[in-house]
């Protein structure tokens, strides 16, 4: 792809941002060094308002402005069903889950975990998301940053994974936690900005919705067919299902926002919130100029250029740079969120439990940014594994997600909802669960899911979360868990908070249905 010129105001533009960052996190650096709870969780006073916009931000970058319009591209209108079942999750681990987590006052979930079931469940959560997850995680945002200066400013790409690295490492482990949720709100608004602006364009090219859809191949803008690429529409939407629980009950730097919230409610609208961006917005930002890319450029190499071939094509001279800016915010407020997530866990859960367990608050900040570094420029290598991801990031990332999450994330949720489930029947569950996960990984790559469906991540993602909980509540049938006792705070609270948080859930699910009853009818018009 041949990169548009850049004007001297957008290179400017670009240069301010960067500088602005590394001086932000440079301004929060000595308050960041207090303790560990200063770093890693702002004090735990961050207003649910704001934790809710961090969420957002976090959650989309351009992974999702790249990796989701490419796999809207690849797959089709189908794929709107995981933003949707995103926002009814959204609620339920938001009332069910985090509000019980966040009374804990704890670092992250492994420590909640340690506390519900055992230590050796939370040590578990707490090494396999350390360095696993967390570095393929970490080097798909480090990718998706650099395939942006690759794209569309014409740097090398694997330059472009090591400066993109350097920046995020430096003004996250400067500035701390304080630093990335200031930065996640600024980067939210550049990121928005540019993106809205394409979709009405795009939408002014293509004639609207039902025109769009009219003009594109049947396969691709089958809402309710009996059969998608992910195998039977029942498979699917379960899948999508199992997976969103999977995710938003156990991703660190997801849970690391309601935990870093000021109470238990502030913590819950945190996730609710959110819940309105997959149903409001991604629709319009990511849906529309994805569907219009099937149309306009079809046959690219990779899914993945669907996004910089819209933006060179309907960005005019001028608003460029302000797109790149916008797409750049995106991908570091989830590089800084990754980065700080991890330096959360790793110190307070693997290093001060099971290395060092009595020093000095400052020795473990210390101990927090150097592994902050280390783990930062580790991440290169799994960047460079997503440069051969011919069929996007987006599924890429999520069948990892398939593999690693389903597990825990049946065990959370079972221990907030079933009070007899136990430790033996939690480790029995993921023991199951992950062998599994494995098994259908490696079955999947020697193609034998094939004749079921193009991609089977949905599939794999049922089968393990069902087989875990299964395995899990038979195991705590036979040995119960013993009775504990819970911090007052873990009670339903102010009434007049859980009635606003009913609200604002009623609301959210009102949208989900009006989103899905105007896509059927636009398919419907269309046909």
């Amino acid at each position: 792809m041949e990169p548009a010129q850049l004007l001297i105001n957008e290179w400017l533009m670009i240069l301010f941002f960067v500088l602005g960052l590394i001086f932000w996190g440079y301004a929060f650096r000595k308050q960041s060094s207090v303790s560990i709870e200063s770093s890693f969780l702002a004090d735990r006073k961050v207003p649910g308002f704001i934790a809710s916009l961090s969420t957002v931000a976090t959650n989309m970058n351009a992974n999702d402005f790249f990796g989701m319009t490419g796999a809207v591209y690849g797959v089709g209108l189908v794929m709107i069903h995981s933003p949707l079942t995103n926002s009814v999750v959204l609620i339920v681990i938001a009332l069910l889950l985090m509000r019980r987590v966040r009374a804990y006052n704890v670092y992250s979930l492994g420590q909640w975990l340690a506390i519900r079931y055992h230590p050796v469940i939370g040590h578990l959560y707490s090494l396999i998301w350390a360095f696993i997850w967390m570095l393929f995680n970490l080097g798909l945002y480090i990718y998706a940053g650099a395939l942006i200066l690759h794209t569309l400013v014409g740097w090398n790409l694997y330059i472009s994974i090591v400066l993109f690295t350097l920046i995020a490492a430096t003004y996250t482990l400067l500035g701390g936690f304080r630093a990335v949720v200031a930065t996640d709100v600024i980067q939210l608004v550049l990121m928005f900005f540019p993106f809205l602006f394409l979709a009405a364009l795009v939408w002014q090219d293509t004639g609207g919705p039902i025109q769009l859809i009219q003009s594109l191949p049947p396969e691709k803008v089958n809402l309710w067919h009996a059969q998608t690429p992910f195998g039977p529409l029942v498979i699917a939407l379960l899948g999508m299902l199992f997976m969103s629980m999977s995710y938003f009950s156990t991703e660190a730097q997801m849970v690391q926002r309601p935990l870093a919230a000021r109470n238990p409610e502030a913590a819950a609208i945190s996730y609710i919130g959110a819940g309105f961006w997959f149903t409001v917005l991604v629709p319009f930002v990511v849906f529309m100029p994805a569907l219009a890319a099937i149309k306009l450029f079809p046959g690219l190499p990779n899914n993945d250029f669907a996004v910089p071939m819209l933006i060179k094509s309907f960005i005019p001279p001028g608003l460029y740079g302000i797109t790149i800016v916008g797409l750049l915010a995106g991908t570091f407020s989830s590089c800084d969120s990754q980065i700080n997530a991890f330096c959360a866990i790793f110190t307070a859960d693997i290093y001060k439990k099971l290395i060092r367990k009595h020093a000095p608050e400052s020795h473990y900040v210390r101990v927090s940014r150097l592994a902050g570094v280390v783990f930062t420029f580790a991440a290169i290598g799994t960047a460079v594994l997503f440069t051969f991801a011919k069929s996007g990031m987006f599924l890429f990332a999520i069948g990892i997600v398939a593999t690693i999450m389903p597990p825990f994330g049946a065990v959370a949720l079972l221990g907030v909802l079933w009070a007899r489930t136990s430790y033996p029947g939690a480790l029995a569950g993921l023991l199951a669960g992950f062998i599994t996960a494995i098994t259908l990984f490696v079955a999947d790559l020697f193609g034998t899911f094939r004749d079921y469906a193009s991609d089977s991540l949905y599939f794999r993602t049922v089968v393990t979360f069902v087989l875990t909980i299964l395995v899990t509540a038979g195991g705590s049938l036979f040995v119960p868990a013993k009775a504990k006792s819970e911090p007052a705070s873990v009670s339903p609270g102010n009434p007049h908070d859980s009635t606003r948080l009913f609200r604002l859930s009623a609301l959210l699910l009102t949208a989900v249905v009006i989103l899905y009853l105007s896509l059927t009818w636009m398919v419907w018009q269309a046909k």
